[in-house]
């Protein structure tokens, strides 16, 4: 446990932790932005709530979905900005779930957008660290310490958690079978309208044990770049790709999960860094000889 926390509350470079609440409040404001949410409060559909959406009777009006969504995105580009970070990302989070709850209220559950809010939160409860370099009110290039490596390494821990709980999921009610059996057969053959991709790995059962296995694989092992560094040059690209994979196939848009994970994993004052060395001019032979 010592070790744990030792690696949890390691000291790190607060650009790290801004560049994490850039992407994702980016993310937030892109993915609110995405959706006509008064147009689905307008359809009249079944509300069927989940979890705290039970504190609404009936599906928000038009007009307040309208409202949060304006709101939502204004506060989600406010705190990608660093401005009023106590106050814009609470709203922004706030706005988030109860739109995305609206969504999950019409019959299907998804959670495409759970690993953006629950990482959110996390951003939520680093407070001020958040915001204390890459703001608009004259940011600190050099802060680095423990308060700005908790807020990250958490972000990983549930994200790798995200995925190993959805193969214990799979392990609990399929097993092996998942693997062995045509499940994933029948779930590529069961769209109304399959492409081409879809079938081309549905008509070969091996290539679709083959991706199962893989998918199966990949989650269950998810927790190692945790412990394993050096494996996420490996894990990370193999998530990005299941997720791309899914979409072609699937036509299921998981992409805010993806980038997510790209964002929390991503060292991005190592990125910037680099960028800077890259694009800057190299001196003449003349001024180095002086």
């Amino acid at each position: 446990m010592h070790r744990v926390d030792r690696w949890i509350f390691a000291p790190e470079d607060a650009r790290r932790l801004a560049g994490a609440r850039i992407g994702l409040c980016l993310l937030l404001a892109y993915r609110l932005s995405a959706h006509d949410y008064d147009a689905l409060a307008a359809r009249h559909v079944r509300f069927l709530p989940h979890f705290y959406m039970d504190v609404f009777a009936h599906m928000p009006s038009p007009d307040l979905a309208s409202a949060l969504q304006a709101l939502g995105i204004a506060a989600a580009l406010a705190a990608g900005l660093g401005l009023a970070l106590r106050i814009t990302l609470p709203v922004a989070l706030v706005c988030g779930l109860i739109l995305n709850g609206m969504l999950n209220s019409t019959g299907r559950v998804m959670v495409r957008d759970a690993l953006l809010m629950l990482c959110l939160a996390v951003i939520i409860a680093a407070g001020r660290a958040a915001g204390d370099v890459w703001t608009v009110r004259g940011p600190n290039q050099k802060a680095f310490g423990e308060r700005y490596g908790w807020p990250i390494r958490s972000a990983m821990i549930v994200i790798a958690l995200a995925y190993f709980f959805a193969s214990v999921q799979k392990w609990r009610y399929s097993g092996f079978d998942w693997v062995t059996s045509d499940n994933l057969r029948w779930i590529l053959y069961a769209q109304p309208h399959p492409n081409g991709f879809a079938l081309f790995i549905a008509d070969r059962p091996l290539l679709a044990h083959l991706f199962a296995a893989g998918a199966l694989l990949l989650e269950t092992s998810c927790p190692l770049v945790l412990f394993v560094p050096r494996l996420r040059w490996l894990l990370i690209p193999a998530v990005l790709t299941m997720h791309v994979a899914i979409r072609i196939a699937l036509g299921l848009d998981y992409s805010a999960q993806a980038l997510t994970v790209l964002i929390v994993f991503v060292n991005w004052p190592v990125v910037v860094d680099w960028t800077r060395r890259t694009l800057a001019p190299t001196p003449a032979a003349r001024e180095i000889a002086r």
